[in-house]
């Protein structure tokens, strides 16, 4: 299965998003950072043995592999990172990323017959992006937008703006938890009166703490297994894989 993650404006918190839900996802998966303005992971997580993240394998090799149109599976580009996400590490700045632009159709293929789940952080999407091929290939897509009015009303401008065929759309709000319940049937209303055909959305809670002891490589099943981060994203998990028709198991 493939689920990309992305915001229509801003910066509401995709990345960190992607990470929690491949942190606890309960399938194989395999995370991949396809943001054009450049990675993040490398820079914010710790590598499997705790040092900084190793600057390869990553995008870039899998492009170079792939050219002339040679098969090359994702999982062979991804590493560990200390939480115990696999993930393939996207282009460090925007150049390379406008350098390799016939990759990301060949990602959209790949991904979407890989033999794990693939979660694909896209960041910030705009309508002509070189990335909209893993939109459209995707069977799960994720709108991530912030509590704020301004967020939501992007994102429903966006999704009626980029109308793609297939798949599902399940948007993930992130903010506070006090107010989620509420403020997801908030979401669902503004999306369903404007006519975006949605399942109804997610939330996931603002948790700082949780996020640096998650990238710090603490493990979601261990110590971190308590955090409001960790236990959101498994609530948001269950309900992406329920949204798709998948169980959990």
């Amino acid at each position: 299965m493939l689920t990309v993650l992305y915001s229509a404006k801003g910066a509401p918190g995709v990345t960190s998003a992607a990470l929690a839900l491949s942190a606890v996802w309960p399938r194989p998966v395999v995370l991949v950072e396809a943001d054009l303005a450049g990675s993040d992971l490398a820079l914010r997580c710790r590598g499997a043995s705790r040092a900084a993240v190793a600057s390869s394998p990553n995008l870039l090799g899998f492009a170079a592999a792939t050219r002339g149109d040679r098969d090359s599976t994702l999982t062979e580009w991804a590493q560990q990172l200390a939480c115990g996400v696999h993930v393939v590490l996207g282009v460090q700045a925007p150049a390379q990323a406008r350098g390799v632009a016939d990759l990301w159709r060949r990602l959209a293929v790949a991904a979407a017959s890989a033999d794990v789940d693939v979660i694909v952080d896209l960041g910030r999407l705009g309508r002509d992006a070189a990335t909209m091929p893993l939109l459209v290939a995707a069977d799960v897509r994720v709108p991530v937008m912030a509590s704020a009015v301004e967020s939501i009303l992007h994102t429903r401008a966006h999704l009626l703006d980029v109308a793609v065929a297939g798949g599902r759309t399940v948007p993930l709000l992130v903010g506070p938890g006090r107010n989620a319940a509420a403020d997801c049937r908030d979401v669902d209303e503004v999306l369903s009166q404007a006519g975006v055909i949605a399942a109804a959305s997610s939330h996931l809670p603002l948790d700082h703490p949780g996020l640096a002891a998650l990238q710090g490589g603490v493990s979601p099943t261990g110590r971190g297994r308590s955090s409001q981060l960790v236990r959101g994203a498994r609530a948001a998990t269950e309900h992406l894989l329920a949204s798709a028709g998948l169980e959990v198991r």
